[in-house]
């Protein structure tokens, strides 16, 4: 019985881990401040306002003086799945309140008063998904991760064209949850037995942190046009945790245990070309390139304190990199009141063969409307989005066995979505 435990629990981890997900498309949130939201997240080339510490650190020489902005994006996912054989089911829908804060403060005294300091926090990874329990309940049930970034950031105005900005990323991930339920049948097949333990529950939870960098440049020609550019690095991020399992039927009282594991999830590097124009004194456009380059994330392997790879049939992501296009236009009213609109279209950056229900991503397009209002010291802005995706139908190669060579469950079917965000900031200069 011994044996059999020890080949039930590291069967078990394996299992809970070969299905960890990197943070796929769904996963990023761009929308790290409300005004930028509002131009539909083009605002590479303008990054007029504190968050420009996030979108381009080379736009800080544009604000003045010190200044806070902080604010928060209200997040709602919902995700459909229809299998091949016309059954429908649905997540939970998802709710969550990524916030962020931005500082920034011209050092007048500094460099001929050429230079600015700049501090975010954000979370630009995150969000989960939760099936019912039958649609994917040995492939995925839960899934959570919640992250935050910290950016300490420096700009440098070299002259009346060009400024530079660069900055240190320092990632944490507070909490990482994924959950599935395990098949009876399979666990007593690899423990040698024929014992029914029943149907049980694995979850792994974890934490990690990182450190990456990013970089920026603007150069404004005149006073009407402007250009942006913004890099940041691409972050491994060492996961160490435990594998939690639960046997509820196991003979006698449930048996409950947990193994230490440890993976390694690399972020994405990202970079972004944008350009600023003003038409006249009441309109002006953005329009972004933004490249995300999910290929870093190709495979997971999972091992123990001792080194050794437990998930022996390796998980393949290859995972595509993608361009989102983005542009934005403002109107403004008057002196105080600014209304804008914007668009957005970015590819499914994962490949069909290993589509899995963890992170349902699709083809992306978005559609959004904001607004802002500017008096004295005070600034707040508003933008709503809604964004929807499409995935199609998927003939995945991503399975779990529910009896050892004889059946299996597939993820294969049509999946589609949507998400509604809603942004809000208020920002004070001093």
């Amino acid at each position: 019985m011994k044996r059999s435990l020890v080949v039930l629990l590291v069967t078990a981890a394996a299992l809970a881990l070969a299905v960890v997900p990197a943070m796929a498309g769904a996963f990023r949130i761009p929308e790290a401040g409300a005004k930028a939201m509002g131009f539909g997240n083009a605002f590479v080339g303008m990054a007029d306002d504190p968050s420009a510490v996030q979108f381009n650190p080379a736009g800080l020489i544009q604000v003045e003086g010190n200044q806070i902005l902080t604010g928060a994006t209200s997040i709602t996912t919902n995700s459909d799945y229809t299998d091949t054989g016309g059954t429908k089911s649905s997540a939970e829908e998802g709710r969550f309140l990524p916030p962020f804060f931005y500082y920034s403060n011209h050092l007048e005294g500094m460099g001929d008063g050429n230079w600015w300091l700049g501090l975010s926090v954000t979370a630009p990874f995150g969000l989960g998904t939760e099936w019912e329990v039958d649609s994917f309940n040995y492939v995925a049930t839960e899934t959570l991760l919640e992250m935050v970034k910290l950016n300490p950031t420096m700009a440098y105005k070299v002259n009346d064209q060009w400024s530079v900005g660069f900055g240190v990323d320092y990632y944490q991930v507070l909490e990482a949850g994924f959950k599935n339920d395990m098949s009876s049948t399979y666990l007593s097949a690899f423990a040698g037995t024929t014992t029914d333990f029943g149907r049980g529950i694995q979850e792994l939870s974890g934490d990690a942190t990182g450190f990456g960098f990013n970089v920026g440049a603007m150069f404004r020609p005149n006073d009407d046009l402007s250009f942006g550019f913004a890099y940041r690095t691409g972050v491994g991020l060492d996961v160490d945790g435990t594998v939690d399992v639960n046997l509820k039927d196991f003979p006698g009282t449930p048996l409950f245990t947990s193994f230490d594991a440890s993976t390694t999830v690399n972020l994405p590097a990202t970079a972004a070309l944008g350009v600023n124009y003003v038409l006249n004194d009441q309109w002006q456009v953005n329009f972004d390139l933004d490249w995300t380059g999910w290929s870093a994330y190709d495979e997971l392997a999972v091992e123990n304190d001792a080194g050794t790879v437990l998930n022996t049939l390796t998980a393949d992501k290859s995972y595509d990199d993608v361009i989102a296009y983005r542009i934005g236009v403002q109107y403004d009213l008057n002196e105080t009141w600014a209304i804008r609109g914007g668009y957005l279209a970015e590819p499914n950056p994962v490949p069909e063969e290993t589509y899995d229900p963890r992170l349902p991503d699709g083809d992306r397009t978005g559609y959004v409307v904001g607004a802002g209002y500017s008096d004295g010291s005070w600034t707040v802005d508003f933008a709503y989005m809604l964004v929807q995706l499409d995935a199609g139908n998927v003939d995945s190669d991503a399975v779990a066995w529910i009896t050892p060579g004889v059946s299996q469950q597939n993820v294969d079917g049509k999946y589609d979505g949507d998400i509604t965000l809603i942004g809000f900031d208020v920002s004070y200069a001093f």
